[in-house]
């Protein structure tokens, strides 16, 4: 099976620099063009299941993708973007967000931590690993998630993981099977 991940076409906020994290933004007519491209390189897999998140953006971007097909598609929250809490509606360029975003261990005031996003979509990623054989499947999430799916196949360093970049509508190819170590530990013998 191969993952297919594909982070949403732009919006506003993206186009100004800005923290979306939760707050529901739609797509601009960029995006929107973004999504168009993107379907004609998708309109050559074929694809077992779409899952997307609920967000408008991923939502309205995948309703493009998908136009005259035919493929399972569900919402799934454990790839709604990161909740940066306070953070939400900053530039990326605030100091106080770059230092934050180094604080792997620690949440974003009123909001969740990487660790928090992490177990949240290592869940699905395991989910479907388990799941769907040799069968293609689509995320259609953000680009934060996408570090995180990015380091359930790959290792990062601290800094590769904090600056990884997805830019709108890429798309990226992940093989499957990938894990090395069982979803449950059993207990060895003597515990």
């Amino acid at each position: 099976m191969s993952l297919y991940y594909l982070r949403h076409g732009e919006t506003d906020w993206n186009a100004k620099n800005v923290m979306q994290g939760r707050i529901d933004i739609p797509l601009n007519e960029k995006g929107r063009e973004e999504a168009r491209k993107a379907k004609e390189t998708l309109d050559r897999i074929p694809l077992a299941l779409v899952i997307v998140s609920p967000l408008l953006r991923t939502q309205e971007t995948a309703a493009i993708l998908l136009k005259g097909r035919n493929v399972e598609t569900r919402l799934d929250e454990r790839i709604l973007e990161q909740y940066f809490g306070d953070y939400e509606g900053l530039s990326r360029e605030e100091k106080v967000y770059a230092e934050q975003k180094k604080k792997h261990f620690c949440r974003y005031p009123n909001g969740e931590g990487f660790l928090d996003c992490v177990y949240r979509v290592y869940s699905l990623l395991h989910e479907l690993e388990d799941t769907m054989g040799d069968r293609n499947v689509l995320l259609v999430a953000h680009g934060g998630i996408s570090r995180i799916v990015h380091s359930y196949f790959f290792d990062m360093e601290d800094e590769e993981f904090e600056t990884h970049f997805m830019p709108n509508c890429g798309i990226v190819r992940y093989e499957w099977p990938h894990r090395r170590f069982p979803a449950r530990q059993l207990p060895s013998k003597g515990e």
